[in-house]
Parts: structure tokens; C-alpha cells; sequence
């Protein structure tokens, strides 16, 4: 999938990119947006995506790796195998192929699902664009005409207090905010400090559960909720910028301080 590739190597200023610079520093968030192998987790979350959204390329994004014993020389042999045919493509186990199965009956079964699926008319959505002179980019699960927006979730608990709970974790509302700006749902998008309206947006995730009962929720994120996460894009986009501009000069970065930081102990260390 050309498209995709072309997505990735692009370098821009992305949700993800922001999620991490303001979870961490720009230093870390520039190691993480680095090209890796991912973790089983996230192999498994991209082939779902990949059957609810990309049916008809499954096999050209996914592979199943065989099951064979690779201590042995025919099991060897069949793996390698495999490898020089699946090259370019994520690799799932068949367990996670029978997980995913399961994963999207129950999703196809969610009458909520079934709307926005029906109601988006594009999958897979990117745009590229400029803020504040600096290259940007937004790559959107689906998306609809009258500001409508959904992100797709892999979770252990899609219940609406652990999923509020990973939301906040996982700053998706500023994920859903980023999109709603490369959308211009909410006006101007090459302007980062500029106040948004978010009222009109209808930002949607759909969590799926990645265990059996395979539950699933969808959550509408609310018009606070949206505001506060571009406050977070606005912040995170502000270190990003100052982070490259020092790069530029030759200025020494450091993800924390170039000072010596006094330290105290927690109030739970305390006798």
C-alpha cells in the first residue's frame, strides 16, 4: 500500500508526535516516531484496523506466520520462507488472527458502529498541511461530511470508567483535536494559537476489546473535552517548534534541564 508508506515517511508534525512531546520531551518523542518492529499489541491493533477498514487489502497489509516448530530445519525452512513473501507487511500469529475474528464480528454486530461505518466517506483519510510554517500531517480512521470523525481503538477494557481513564492517559483527546484542526471542522488550520470551536465537531472513538467477550463501546467526545485537548496540540506544538529551532542553531537540547534540579522525596516516602 503505496499511499501508506508515502504517509509514514513523510516528516511532519503528526497527533502521535504531539502525544509524545507532551507525554515525555521532543527528544523522546523524536526517538519514538522512529520506524520499529512495534510490540505484539500494536501488531495486533494495526491488522484490526487493517480487516474493519481495508478489507480488500488485507493481504497485501497483513501475514498470518505459519505454525510450524522453528527449532527444527523443515520448520526453519517453512518460517524463512514465509518471511521472503511477507516483506513489507505486519506480521500476526494465528492466535491473533482467530483474536481478531472475533474482534470484528462483535464490532460489525454494534448497531453505532454500523452507522458510522455507513455514515463516513472516506477510511484511512490523509491530509497534509502547513501550521505556523511548519510542515503537519493527519492520517484519519474515518471520516464524514458534516464533521463527523472516528478513531478506532484496541483496548483490555472498553467500560466507560477505564476507558475515560485511558483517554486521559493516552491523550486522545488531543488526537481527536488535531484531527478536527486538519479537518478545518474548526476554521483556519495553519494557525496554531488561534481558539477553536469545537462545537461542531463529532468526534467519535469506537473501543474494542482485544479478549473474549470482545466488548465494544462508543464513546463521543465531548465539545470540553475537545477544547482541552487543543490547548495540549497548541502546548505540544509550541516545544516541538522551539525544540527544532534549537537543533537549527546548534544549541545543546535537553529533555528535562541544563541546570541541576534540587530534589525532594515524595509525601508517601515520609516516615
Amino acid at each position: 500500500m503505496e499511499h501508506k508508506t508515502s504517509y509514514y515517511d513523510k516528516d511532519a508534525i503528526s497527533a502521535s508526535l504531539l502525544k509524545a512531546v507532551t507525554k515525555q520531551s521532543p527528544v523522546h518523542a523524536e526517538e519514538r516516531m522512529k520506524p520499529s518492529e512495534g510490540t505484539p499489541a500494536t501488531r495486533l491493533g494495526t491488522a484490526f484496523h487493517a480487516s474493519i477498514l481495508e478489507p480488500e487489502y488485507w493481504k497485501d497489509l497483513i501475514a498470518v506466520s505459519p505454525v510450524c516448530d522453528r527449532r527444527t530445519k523443515i520448520g526453519k525452512e517453512v518460517y524463512a520462507k514465509f518471511l521472503e513473501t511477507s516483506e513489507g507487511k505486519t506480521i500476526i500469529t494465528p492466535d491473533q488472527d482467530q483474536l481478531i475474528a472475533g474482534m470484528l464480528a462483535s464490532a460489525k454486530a454494534h448497531p453505532e458502529v454500523q452507522r458510522l461505518i455507513e455514515e463516513c466517506y472516506a477510511v484511512e483519510f490523509q491530509t497534509f498541511f502547513e501550521v505556523d510554517g511548519m510542515d503537519c500531517k493527519a492520517m484519519i480512521d474515518m471520516c464524514g461530511d458534516d464533521g463527523t470523525i472516528v478513531d478506532i481503538k484496541t483496548c483490555q477494557d472498553a467500560s466507560p470508567e477505564a476507558f475515560k481513564r485511558a483517554s486521559a492517559n493516552y491523550l486522545y483527546h488531543l488526537q481527536l483535536a488535531w484531527y478536527a484542526n486538519a479537518m478545518t471542522i474548526v476554521g483556519d488550520k495553519e494557525s496554531i494559537s488561534e481558539k477553536k470551536d469545537f462545537s461542531k465537531v463529532n468526534a467519535y472513538i469506537i473501543a474494542v476489546e482485544n479478549t473474549a467477550p470482545f466488548g465494544v463501546a462508543v464513546y463521543r467526545f465531548s465539545t470540553e473535552a475537545l477544547e482541552l485537548g487543543w490547548i495540549l496540540c497548541q502546548r505540544g506544538f509550541k516545544v516541538w517548534k522551539e525544540y527544532k529551532m534549537s537543533l537549527a542553531v546548534g544549541e545543546g537540547v535537553f529533555p528535562y534541564s541544563d541546570t541541576v534540579l534540587d530534589l525532594d522525596l515524595p509525601a508517601w516516602a515520609g516516615i
